[in-house]
């Protein structure tokens, strides 16, 4: 089952205003478990914690956004890579060009 991580401070207050992103935590390679797909740290350093939601949450909790990077990384992992492809295009398909400007 996946993990995700994000920073939080180490005297346990919430979250620093910058942080942003859930990273998904890489269980395999030269540091399992230490480490987000994306290469975030997932292990304390001088003025931040690691917050690890175990499992990882359907949706990322308030005032966060995936890691596109991580996304793309388990998506791969999982064998999901092709089908996701697929979706994005069909999204691009429908959309009306207008849109983008």
């Amino acid at each position: 089952m996946a993990r995700a991580v994000h920073s939080g401070y180490v005297d346990g207050r919430s979250r620093a205003g910058q942080v942003r992103r859930l990273h998904v935590i890489r269980e395999d390679g030269p540091r399992p478990g230490k480490t987000a797909m994306c290469g975030q740290a997932a292990y304390p350093v001088t003025n931040a914690t690691p917050v690890v939601l175990d499992p990882m949450p359907l949706q990322p909790p308030d005032g966060l956004a995936w890691c596109p990077h991580c996304l793309g990384r388990l998506a791969e992992r999982l064998d999901a890579l092709w089908w996701l492809g697929e979706q994005l295009a069909r999204r691009t398909a429908e959309r009306d060009p207008q849109e983008d400007r």
